[in-house]
């Protein structure tokens, strides 16, 4: 059985967002009248922040946990499905453009779906990410999942063969 957890490295630039978008929206909060059309835009870019800063918090205790009966999330919304109801598989890349068009990478989603509706997301900053993937897609070939083109695209060009 493997343990994952996402980095904090991967996760600094989350919770720097967060907590100085915050501050900042706090702080303008604090000088603007109540009940004004900037107050409330700054109410919303505050729970924006809050939600931004929450998200980083559950990925930083979030524990992926792969073992030969199935994949566990947790502690948070624990979640497991075992392989043998793996009954879809999504993997989707998300590019980063630059201003000036230049592509800067980006980052892969892994999501799992079971039989009963149950899902678990993992993104490509986990360690050991392609591992993960190999894995799903060699299950989800011995369970007869199809996948889609974009997936079987991005699968191909992480060298994975396709589920057929």
């Amino acid at each position: 059985m493997l343990e994952f957890r996402y980095p904090l490295s991967a996760l600094v630039k989350d919770y720097l967002l967060g907590v100085l978008g915050l501050a900042a929206s706090v702080q303008i909060l604090s000088a603007t009248e109540m009940g004004t059309g900037i107050f409330w835009f700054f109410c919303g870019l505050a729970a924006f922040f809050v939600i931004v800063t929450g998200n980083a918090a559950n990925r930083h205790v979030t524990r992926i946990t792969v073992g030969e009966d199935g994949i566990r999330s947790g502690p948070w919304m624990s979640r497991f499905i075992a392989w043998q109801d793996l009954k879809g598989l999504s993997l989707r890349f998300y590019a980063v453009r630059s201003v000036l068009g230049r592509n800067k990478g980006g980052w892969m989603t892994l999501k799992l779906k079971s039989g009963n509706g149950s899902t678990i997301s993992v993104d490509s900053d986990l360690p050991h990410f392609q591992s993960l993937v190999t894995k799903a897609a060699l299950v989800a070939k011995q369970n007869g999942v199809l996948v889609d083109a974009y997936t079987a695209h991005n699968l191909l060009s992480l060298g994975i063969e396709v589920p057929a």
